[in-house]
């Protein structure tokens, strides 16, 4: 017995490729433009609280937790108190932000990524603009989102999907931020939303880790190129 032929048309096919690789959907806010900072966290064998020098106009400093350098990158270890916090200062706004990490798994300890833009001149005590890969921090939901943190008050969610993120394997975390818009996208996985503070100038980029060991590796900042033409200004920006 013969089946009669079925054709597709082009755009039929090419749509089913897109869901193959998990592309359909996932417009980016913006692509790389000029590169602002590469760090791989090579200039120093341990960091402190101290500021020390990276690129021009931007330094680094120990917030929390333990730092020190690592074959492949900078690795954070936890002892008590605040999960480890390393803070890069510089100027920035509209921004791509390409981080890699991993964690490894230990018993009682949580697991988890954080990249924050902020400003505490403009803004004290809160991060403008945070993106979590997060394990299995019971604070946040279990997966990828982003999010506008004031210190010990109000937190809001601005966009949030299940995620899972494997230990011992290296993630590359990509954090855009344009206008009011962000966008973070991470193992195929894409969030986007808006809120009035993601368009402040930023003054520091802070990187968290969990309690567990982390290791972190390539950073990238790239000015925002192609941008989005509907991505709202903040006030005050021209």
């Amino acid at each position: 017995m013969r089946f009669p032929s079925v054709r597709f048309p082009l755009s039929a096919l090419l749509l089913f490729t897109a869901c193959v690789d998990g592309a359909v959907g996932q417009t980016r806010l913006a692509e790389k433009g000029e590169l602002i900072l590469a760090e791989d966290f090579r200039r120093h064998a341990v960091y402190t609280k101290d500021r020390l020098p990276l690129a021009e106009g931007w330094v680094v400093r120990v917030a929390h937790g333990l730092w020190e350098r690592t074959p492949e990158g900078v690795r954070s270890t936890w002892e008590k108190g605040h999960s480890p916090v390393l803070v890069l200062e510089g100027a920035f706004e509209d921004v791509v932000v390409e981080l890699d990490f991993r964690y490894e798994e230990e018993e009682g300890k949580w697991a988890a990524c954080r990249v924050s833009a902020t400003n505490p001149e403009l803004y004290p005590r809160a991060y403008a603009a945070s993106v979590w890969a997060n394990v299995n921090f019971k604070s946040r939901g279990r997966g990828f989102l982003i999010e506008n943190d004031e210190w010990g008050g109000h937190i809001t969610r601005v966009s949030y999907k299940k995620a899972d993120f494997a230990p011992g394997t290296w993630h590359t975390l990509r954090f855009t931020l344009v206008g009011n818009k962000g966008q973070a996208e991470c193992n195929g996985i894409q969030v986007t939303g808006t809120h009035e503070k993601f368009g402040m100038p930023k003054t520091s980029l802070w990187l968290a880790t969990g309690q567990s060991p982390h290791e972190l590796r390539t950073l990238r900042i790239y000015r925002a190129a192609q941008a989005d033409a509907d991505a709202p200004k903040a006030e005050g920006k021209s």
